[in-house]
């Protein structure tokens, strides 16, 4: 049996070595597929950090009455830090918000002035809550209307950018929907190419083929060497040629996706090194089967017995 395999690679490397030419066609369409699909994933990884990084960015403005008593204020607060879905609650007192305005108004003399004719402080105090996912909004905007704090409740600010993620999300599935058919298109012409690769292989080693059975070599046997050179080898040079040009073309996206995320999230590099081993096995496996599928349908056709 292994002397069966050793023959099997030897004769599938002199094959691959004398079709060379031919393959490079095979191997060149079969890494622009990979290429493709490697376009899924980073936009798919880009598309989670832009999810992320609004997620952590929107929250809910509370705006409590003007003289609504610190201790009703305290127990909302409470309230809302307590419920399962919110991840933080951050109380500004009255006075201090008072005092952010007049900040804010420092070279307004009208406006500045105009609170010194009013007799108590026109503002109330505001609670920022922040959630565990974006759709955990909706739950906790209906925990407040409840009559126990609409009454102490005078505005909420929604900062509602679900709508922002959900245009984010709707604007990637369309890419992602376009670079599938893309890949489905290159997927075909590299069936194709494969196919008619097996094809003239066989048919310029027709006279071998005939002299291999004639001394008692096995259809498995003759198979194998196809195999080896139009399916293995193949797919083992096309996943490495797609990550050595994936990576110049992470180099060029990287400023903008860096820029984007103000150098806070979207490492494209990051994800590839760390994600390496099962990125280029997951698409190794898949090339060569599908490689492997193309080639069987040839082999199938013109190494009848």
């Amino acid at each position: 049996m292994n002397l069966n395999l050793k023959k099997i690679f030897k004769f599938g490397t002199q094959n691959f070595a004398r079709n060379f030419w031919l393959k490079i066609l095979t191997i060149t369409i079969l890494a622009v597929l990979l290429l493709l699909i490697n376009g899924l994933f980073i936009i798919d990884f880009l598309t989670k950090e832009a999810s992320k990084q609004m997620e952590s960015k929107v929250d809910i403005s509370i705006y409590l009455k003007p003289g609504t008593a610190d201790e009703e204020a305290k127990s909302l607060r409470s309230y809302l830090s307590g419920l399962p879905s919110v991840s933080s609650v951050v109380y500004t007192g009255p006075d201090d918000v008072l005092g952010q305005f007049k900040e804010k108004h420092k070279n307004d003399k009208t406006i500045l002035s105009s609170l010194d004719f009013l007799d108590q402080n026109p503002f109330g105090g505001i609670l920022v809550v922040q959630t565990l996912k974006i759709e955990d909004y909706k739950t906790v905007l209906k925990q407040l209307e409840n009559p126990i704090y609409t009454k102490i409740i005078e505005n909420k600010d929604f900062s509602d950018q679900e709508k922002l993620v959900g245009a984010i999300n709707k604007l990637t599935g369309f890419v992602n929907q376009v670079i599938i058919v893309i890949s489905l298109f290159f997927a075909f012409i590299a069936a194709v190419v494969i196919f008619n690769t097996i094809r003239i292989s066989i048919d310029s080693h027709r006279h071998e083929i005939g002299i291999m059975r004639l001394v008692g070599a096995s259809n498995w046997f003759i198979r194998g060497q196809f195999l080896v050179s139009d399916v293995l080898f193949c797919s083992v040079l096309a996943t490495i040629l797609a990550f050595i040009l994936i990576f110049p073309i992470i180099a060029t996206i990287q400023p903008s996706a860096s820029q984007f995320f103000n150098n806070q999230a979207g490492d494209i590099f990051r994800f590839y090194r760390s994600h390496f081993l099962s990125l280029f096995s997951v698409q190794f496996l898949g090339v060569f089967a599908f490689s492997l599928l193309s080639a069987s349908f040839a082999m199938g056709r013109y190494l009848k017995k």
